[in-house]
């Protein structure tokens, strides 16, 4: 690394105290980096344990839903089913109602003529 920051000839030229008054800075360089990567390293746990947390729930929150689309599609299996019930039954309904329209015809047809005989009847009295 000291052949990295100076030529090797410049440190050999050094007095003991700049040398020693390099090798501190340096020192000091590498243990300011060490505490900075300590705390990044501190902080990215941090991240990363709240991150877990957050998935956490996103998790329960997915357990949760798909338990209420379950639930949901067995409804909507329920409610096809009285939905075919409800078409039956308006169906019948609507047959009925067309089988009394037709005896009403019919009856108010039987009205009219009986009608018409009890005219005819009082008129040859």
């Amino acid at each position: 690394m000291l052949q990295a920051c100076k030529g090797e000839k410049e440190v050999n030229r050094m007095s003991d105290e700049d040398f020693k008054s390099f090798v501190r800075k340096e020192l000091s360089d590498i243990r300011r980096d060490m505490a900075q990567m300590q705390q990044m390293t501190a902080d990215l746990i941090r991240i990363v344990g709240n991150t877990n947390g957050m998935l956490e729930e996103v998790q329960q929150d997915v357990n949760v839903m798909k338990q209420d689309i379950d639930v949901m599609k067995r409804d909507i299996d329920v409610m096809k089913q009285d939905i075919n019930v409800i078409k039956q039954d308006q169906k019948r309904m609507s047959d009925t109602q067309e089988e009394q329209g037709r005896v009403l015809e019919m009856l108010s047809y039987r009205s009219l003529a009986h009608d018409a005989d009890i005219r005819d009847l009082r008129r040859v009295r």
